[in-house]
């Protein structure tokens, strides 16, 4: 790059500055929703495979009174 390339690209940072950090924020806060909702859904597939292996394990003991009588 010349140097008045690099001068005007220096200029229009400072003059998008507020633009650009704004941006970086909104992406930021997009992001921290992102990791919120990973988490969440994470949670929740723990609980269900925990009532899943519950349940199962209720079966099984089930079949196993069955046939025993």
């Amino acid at each position: 790059m010349t140097k008045t390339s690099d001068r005007d690209l220096a200029w229009a940072y400072i003059r998008g500055q507020k633009a650009i950090d704004a941006f970086d924020r909104r992406e930021a806060n997009a992001q921290l929703r992102c990791f919120a909702l990973d988490r969440e859904l994470e949670r929740r597939g723990e609980k269900r495979l925990q009532r899943f292996s519950k349940s199962t394990t209720e079966v099984n003991v089930g079949e196993f009174r069955v046939a025993a009588e």
